[in-house]
């Protein structure tokens, strides 16, 4: 073969070598590997608890002296830990997380709210919120204030007040340690592929994959019928009016949109969002959802086991099992997490995912991941 051939034979492999290279920057396909020891350091802090804010406050500082090929491994299943740890603004405001120690750093390890004037900054606090003015654009001398905690139960929030004029202030604000969603992490993953020059994906199989959920945000504009769907929920006793189950595009915590449900006592007929999931045998597994309520309550013939996530696993198409629930708080709040840990049935092949609330009020869902905790079943 000549090597003109040669050329033309390669020259589509050449091609995409070279528009890959230019979308990362020209940086080479370089992923850092991490030894056993580096893994195992990794993989513990996937371990830890991931329920609250503070859980990632906790994650965050025990990843804050890991390597690249640490993070690199790490970012395989917890990207948004990560980006915390790389330059960026969000590293200058996890600089001044780290520079808190004793009391201050205990009241956040455990979920309280630290408010700082200037005079009681140590000097490594001093020296962080000097870099953060210097982000902000704004003269160190006019700080009045920093505020560390979190917020509606999902995120930190990082504020430094300035004393802008005589009689103005104003706050500059960071968001830390967002709970894990799918649009979230993806934009994660981007970013971390520009910096390790290769993208840090979740492991294809075994504990950390994850299982196949079709539009897991709602994010399509037929996110209702196509890869999820309509399923019949409870009905009491008459064939209208049915309840409003819709997509909204004004309130989510995962992209653009989110699954909304709206009912009052006159509802009738109730629906559920289903869709099935193809699963491994033996394998544990941990269904998360975020949700959202304003005014849930139980009405007329309204039952309160109504208002929850349920998986049911099956086996060509028939349920092997009784459905598992996590139960959903009614009333009013912001976003929450309800999650399902069950290990899938030995004869089962799929599990119904259903969102269900058939009570008053309003209530959203949105942002599902659902993965492999523990693998035994080959997956």
């Amino acid at each position: 073969m000549t090597d003109t051939s040669k050329l033309r034979l390669h020259w589509p492999i050449l091609l995409m070598q070279y528009i890959l290279l230019n979308m990362l920057g020209g940086t080479a396909f370089a992923a850092p590997v991490a030894s056993a020891l580096e893994e195992a350091r990794a993989q513990r802090v996937t371990a830890m608890a991931d329920v609250s804010p503070a859980d990632r406050i906790n994650q965050l500082l025990a990843s804050r002296d890991f390597n690249e090929a640490e993070l690199f491994t790490l970012a395989g299943n917890h990207p948004g830990i990560v980006e915390h740890l790389i330059p960026g603004d969000l590293r200058l405001a996890t600089d001044y997380l780290f520079s808190l120690d004793g009391a201050e750093l205990h009241r956040i390890r455990n979920g309280g709210t630290l408010i700082r004037s200037v005079r009681n900054l140590s000097r490594k606090e001093k020296a962080s919120a000097q870099t953060l003015a210097d982000f902000y654009g704004v003269d160190f001398d006019k700080l009045r204030g920093v505020k560390l905690g979190p917020k509606d139960g999902r995120i930190y929030i990082l504020e430094l007040t300035f004393q802008i004029k005589k009689k103005k202030t104003a706050t500059y604000e960071m968001e830390l340690v967002w709970p894990t969603t799918p649009a979230r992490e993806e934009q994660s993953r981007s970013l971390l592929t520009k910096h390790f020059g290769a993208r840090p994906s979740r492991v294809g199989r075994g504990a950390g994959s994850s299982v196949p959920v079709k539009d897991s945000s709602f994010e399509s504009p037929y996110s209702l019928a196509d890869g999820w769907r309509l399923g019949e929920g409870r009905v009491l006793g008459a064939p209208t009016p049915m309840q409003e189950v819709m997509l909204d595009e004004r309130t989510a915590i995962d992209g653009k949109r989110s699954a909304r449900f709206y009912a009052t006592e006159r509802t009738r007929v109730f629906q559920n969002i289903v869709q099935e999931v193809p699963v491994q045998s033996g394998t544990k597994t941990r269904l998360r959802v975020q949700h959202k309520a304003e005014n849930i309550r139980i009405e007329y013939q309204q039952r309160r086991n109504d208002f929850k996530i349920q998986i049911t696993y099956l086996s060509n198409g028939y349920p092997v099992s009784e459905p598992i629930s996590a139960p959903a708080r009614q009333g009013t709040h912001p976003w929450e997490l309800l999650e399902i840990e069950s290990v899938v049935p030995m004869n089962a092949n799929e599990a119904r995912i259903e969102i269900v609330c058939s009570l008053s009020g309003t209530a959203w869902f949105d942002g599902i991941v659902y993965e492999v905790v523990n693998n035994t079943g080959g997956w």
